[in-house]
Parts: structure tokens; C-alpha cells; sequence
């Protein structure tokens, strides 16, 4: 009985709290849900593409899941201009489209950096080349960096 109670008890918390976050209704839930389904993807991409060129730091993860906090709170802010504004959903769309747009050109860097971009259209790979280019750059300076601390250069 007790466990009923604090299932129930927790998932009416985090309901009422999605619902004033991110407001009521089945686009929304789905807007979240593909949302939330994105940036697991470009994190899993992430962490796979950092091992393979040996540029996985943890501190690099810890910015990261700052980052990604900071991302899933800007919907909702989004939602509360809407609410306070009277808008139907305009700043909530913009904001999700806007960081949608960045987290899918990061997770298609992020795949082809893995090594997966057979599975990967042409024109993501030219629409994204920008984005691997940089993240490639930024990989190998961590590289660096992390074999130049490994071998104890103190230069």
C-alpha cells in the first residue's frame, strides 16, 4: 500500500510539473518526447564518436550535461512567454525548433564522427559539415590535451 502511495505521489508531482513547464495536451507530450529522444541520441552519439578518437574526457561530460539542462529548460521557458503573453504555443515552437535544429546537426556530427555516416543521407552530411569539422577540431585539441597531462608535460 505504502509503495502505491508514493508512485502515485511522485507521478502526480512530476505530471503537475511537466504540465506547468511545458503546458497540457498530446503535442506537446510528443514535442517533449521527440525532443527528449534527440538529445538522448546525440549523447549516445557522443559518447561513442569521443571513445572512438580517443578524445573522452569526464569533465567534458559533466559541461555536457549542464549544457543539456540548460536545453531542456528553454522549452519551457518557452511555454511560460506563451502563458504570460497569451500566445498559442509561438515562443514554446521557436524554441523547441531552434535548439531541435542545433541538437540534430550535433547528433549527425556526432554519427558520422563514430563512424556510422553510411547510415547518414547526403545531404545531412553537407547540411551538418560545418558542425563535424568543428567538433573534429575540438576532439583532437582534447587529445591533445589529455595525452600532454597523461605524459606529464608541465610546459
Amino acid at each position: 500500500m505504502k509503495e502505491s502511495f508514493m508512485s502515485g505521489a511522485i507521478g502526480a508531482f512530476l505530471l503537475t510539473t511537466f504540465h506547468f513547464l511545458y503546458g497540457e495536451g498530446p503535442a506537446k507530450y510528443i514535442t517533449m518526447t521527440l525532443f527528449g529522444m534527440l538529445i538522448a541520441l546525440d549523447w549516445i552519439s557522443g559518447y561513442r564518436a569521443s571513445k572512438i578518437d580517443g578524445s573522452y574526457a569526464s569533465e567534458y561530460g559533466i559541461e555536457g550535461a549542464f549544457r543539456t539542462a540548460f536545453i531542456i529548460f528553454m522549452p519551457a521557458i518557452g511555454n511560460l512567454v506563451d502563458q504570460v503573453t497569451g500566445m498559442p504555443g509561438t515562443a514554446f515552437g521557436f524554441l523547441v525548433a531552434a535548439f531541435g535544429l542545433h541538437i540534430w546537426k550535433s547528433m549527425t556530427a556526432n554519427v558520422i564522427r563514430a563512424g556510422w555516416d553510411k547510415w547518414v543521407p547526403g545531404w545531412a552530411m553537407n547540411a551538418v559539415s560545418d558542425e563535424v569539422e568543428h567538433k573534429l577540431a575540438r576532439a583532437i585539441k582534447r587529445r591533445e590535451e589529455k595525452e600532454k597531462y597523461l605524459d606529464g608535460d608541465k610546459s
